[in-house]
């Protein structure tokens, strides 16, 4: 990846996470720009942003990506979760997502995001 002409700590906006990517592959710089979108309270599901950035089946690949996030906190991979609402990874990180997005008034149950509508991004 090439030397990028905004620092991280510039980096604020959606045109922002894009000009700080354009080195990196599209899909990821998808997957980032999809997961930035995703507004405090609120959650989604590796599959939702497979779906969102057209790649369906790319669910696993969604959750690597998010795994190495260049961005973070700029962009909260923290408020992406699996299907059934709970958080992948290991356990000690996972627990930190969870009362992150607790904080953020997202509504948990048995250590998983309480999943409906109001909810879902």
């Amino acid at each position: 990846m090439g030397v990028c002409a905004i620092r991280k700590s510039e980096v604020r906006t959606e045109n922002d996470v894009i000009e700080y990517l354009k080195d990196w592959p599209k899909f990821e710089r998808d997957v980032y720009v999809a997961t930035f979108r995703i507004p405090k309270g609120k959650v989604s599901t590796y599959s939702r942003i497979a779906r969102k950035i057209d790649r369906p089946k790319a669910q696993r690949a969604v959750a690597n990506a998010l795994h190495k996030n260049p961005l973070y906190p700029v962009v909260p991979c923290h408020r992406v979760v699996r299907s059934d609402g709970g958080f992948g990874g290991e356990k000690k990180a996972a627990a930190g997502r969870r009362r992150h997005v607790e904080r953020e008034g997202v509504p948990t149950k048995s250590g998983k995001v309480i999943l409906d509508d109001s909810i879902l991004y």
